[in-house]
């Protein structure tokens, strides 16, 4: 069972409107249809993976190479072409602005 989520029942919020992810408030589950509030919707998709608290999940299609937007602003571009319920993470997302090294 999860625990509750603050957004009024949803498991994922949105923070603008132009946004391409919404923001996990709990771990969501691989097949799980999650509700997400946004400032004057709710909406849902399905999670294609399992998600972690505070990650992203794509709202829509995001084809590789794409700006993704989060805060109604550029954060970063795919590496690869990311379904509607996909994570979006460092393995599939660059920055925008902040360098990662391994």
């Amino acid at each position: 069972m999860n625990a509750a989520s603050p957004a009024g029942g949803a498991a994922a919020m949105v923070l603008h409107p132009a946004d391409d992810v919404a923001t996990a408030l709990r771990p969501l589950s691989a097949g799980e249809v999650v509700q997400i509030q946004g400032q004057n919707q709710t909406t849902s998709v399905q999670a294609l993976e399992d998600i972690a608290l505070c990650h992203k999940l794509a709202l829509r299609p995001l084809a590789a190479g794409q700006p993704v937007r989060k805060y109604g602003e550029v954060i970063g571009f795919t590496l690869q072409a990311v379904a509607a319920g996909g994570h979006v993470h460092i393995h599939n997302l660059k920055s925008g602005r902040a360098q990662i090294t391994s």
